[in-house]
């Protein structure tokens, strides 16, 4: 280190010592340095290869994982939808089948009673109407349709609904007993 004086001022200069140069990576590397640097590049290239290759499998195993998840999730609300949908389907075709049925019942109760009732006219010496005739038949004066029997609810039971219920509670009884 050399210090130069001049006037008021200090100026001083340095003169390194030594030299030392740096160089990336080594010229002058052994063979065997070479082997274990070439060797040290492949186990991080093969580890960082294995590394991707573990995320890879670990991404499709959440995959998969998440698929199957969703599928036991959905599957049962697939399935309670279909046993919905077929058991409306199975309720429309009951209601449609009850209906047929009361519409056939109809019918055969329908033409069973009125061939019964033209066998008992005719038995009895009736005969079937022409086109042009009018078929009137005679009533009685005393022949009513009862629809109701009225209950007095101020005073209780009316004695016409009593002497009513009395006499087919009568008639009831009556007809067990004979048969």
């Amino acid at each position: 280190m050399e210090a130069t004086s001049t006037s008021e001022f200090y100026t001083q200069i340095y003169t390194p010592i030594e030299t030392t140069v740096f160089e990336f990576p080594p010229l002058d590397m052994t063979d065997e340095e070479k082997l274990v640097k070439t060797t040290d590049k492949k186990e991080q290239v093969h580890k960082a290869s294995r590394h991707q290759v573990f995320e890879l499998i670990v991404a499709c195993g959440l995959i998969v994982a998440l698929g199957v998840f969703g599928i036991l999730l959905i599957m049962p609300q697939v399935t309670l939808a279909k046993l919905a949908k077929d058991n409306s389907d199975l309720k429309d075709d009951i209601a449609v089948l009850r209906r047929d049925i009361l519409d056939s019942e109809e019918d055969v109760n329908g033409i069973t009673d009125m061939d019964s009732i033209r066998a008992q006219a005719l038995a009895l010496g009736m005969q079937d109407p022409n086109t042009n005739q009018v078929v009137s038949i005679p009533m009685p004066e005393d022949d009513k349709l009862v629809t109701m029997v009225s209950y007095d609810e101020e005073y209780g039971i009316s004695e016409e609904a009593y002497n009513n219920a009395v006499e087919a509670l009568t008639q009831y009884y009556l007809e067990e007993a004979s048969n």
